[in-house]
């Protein structure tokens, strides 16, 4: 049976090896120390109690009630904080152990804010009033383009505690966004349908990829665009359980009565791919929609699906290129196969490939929780990038493109960064 003190998290987590309940998974680490090889945020701060096996201990003992997470909570947030949730433990644990969502469990118990209280009320109208979220988006644009973000930088404001991700944000949003048409052909009765769930980053600050992801679509379905809408994701990984519950119920009941609930749901991002296809997990201790989660997972696709396997003209041109492969939780999907499938037909021996002990780009939004580490780990992605003279990094999501163009402009503008739709630019 599941704590008392967790009754208002996850039932249980569904792992390769089926379901456990979260005591049983925390259980399953045997401390083997695999796991603190690939940990990036163990090689920042190399103390046990910030390695993986570190983290499932602490939930072991929490679930024992030997240790109580209000007693230690300053020790606990630094800990909890620090995960960047990328799954390169569970990757390289042999029992698959889900340290990432042990973290995000002791999250929800301990009511962490992880994110700047102003942002994580703003970013949660995502979900919870879109039509304002987006009405505020615009205006937080046009503010930018007036230089109203630059005076406030200028006078001061925005190092008040905070107000200091608006800093981040202006620096990793391009400069110029336009606008991306939809041009739907939903109405075409020959081609089968499929329902395209933009990402934030693509619906509101890289048109580009919204327009190339739609191009490719459309090519084999009639497609038909949920603008605004958002998965669950951010609820999730940011505390709010059941909002996240309500928004996938949303989503579900949405797609249940689109083309009879079997339209593929295709998404630009990794993050919200690996989330939709576990979304089962979110919904543990009840059957009913379990079920139902399951049966939109299955449907779920990503835009590599849609994506040419060779080069329709020549191919693209330039030095040696390599996959990004930061993601939420999950490493080992599908789209990283099938990305490594194209790159290695367009790019053959330029292509770099050493998965194992690269590193990564935070996933998500880590730079906002822990922007010293973000820095640390992103200049550690950028020196790899250099010594193997690396031209182009491809993404799999346009949040870890953003990012990574941040800090090669920086430090190596000789590379560049780009989602992996636009591999033919």
């Amino acid at each position: 049976m599941m704590h008392p003190s967790f009754k208002h998290c996850l039932h249980a987590l569904k792992t390769p090896f089926g379901w456990r309940e979260l005591y049983d998974s925390a259980a399953y680490c045997n401390r083997c120390g695999a796991c603190t090889q690939v940990c990036p945020a163990y090689h920042l701060n190399p103390q046990e109690t910030f390695s993986p096996r570190g983290r499932n201990q602490l939930l072991r003992l929490v679930c024992e009630e030997k240790i109580k997470l209000s007693r230690k909570q300053p020790l606990a947030r630094d800990l909890l904080i620090s995960c960047t949730l990328c799954g390169r433990c569970s990757q390289a644990c042999a029992s698959h152990t889900p340290t990432a969502e042990h973290v995000l469990e002791m999250r929800r118990r301990l009511g962490l804010c992880v994110l700047p209280r102003l942002l994580q009320r703003l970013l949660l109208w995502r979900e919870t009033a879109p039509r304002l979220f987006a009405v505020g988006i615009r205006l937080g644009l046009w503010g930018r383009r007036c230089g109203l973000v630059t005076l406030l930088r200028k006078s001061g404001v925005t190092l008040l505690p905070g107000l200091t991700w608006i800093n981040r944000a202006d620096e990793l949003l391009p400069r110029r966004i336009g606008r991306w048409r939809i041009t739907s052909n939903a109405t075409d009765t020959v081609k089968p349908p499929l329902i395209y769930l933009p990402s934030l980053e693509a619906e509101f600050f890289l048109p580009e990829l919204a327009s190339q992801t739609l191009a490719y679509a459309q090519r084999e379905h009639a497609v038909t665009v949920w603008r605004n809408t958002a998965s669950g994701l951010f609820s999730y990984v940011y505390g709010q359980l059941r909002q996240s519950r309500r928004t996938l119920r949303r989503l579900i009941n949405r797609h249940a009565q689109t083309a009879d609930g079997n339209a593929p749901l295709l998404t630009d991002s990794v993050d919200t791919y690996v989330f939709l296809k576990r979304a089962a997990q979110v919904f543990s201790g009840n059957m009913r929609w379990q079920k139902r989660a399951q049966k939109m997972a299955d449907c779920v696709c990503f835009v590599t699906e849609v994506m040419p396997k060779s080069p329709t003209e020549n191919k693209p041109q330039g030095g040696p290129v390599r996959l990004e492969p930061s993601a939420l939780f999950d490493r080992q999907s599908r789209p990283f196969t099938q990305a490594l499938d194209i790159l290695t037909t367009f790019f053959g021996k330029n292509l770099l490939q050493c998965l194992y002990t690269e590193a990564d780009i935070p996933a998500f939004g880590y730079a906002f929780t822990a922007e010293n580490r973000a820095e640390q780990m992103g200049l550690e992605v950028v020196r790899q990038v250099a010594q193997t003279h690396t031209r182009t990094v491809y993404t799999l999501s346009g949040l870890a493109a953003l990012e990574l163009t941040y800090f090669l402009q920086r430090f190596y503008p000789a590379a560049k960064a780009k989602h992996l739709v636009h591999i033919n630019r």
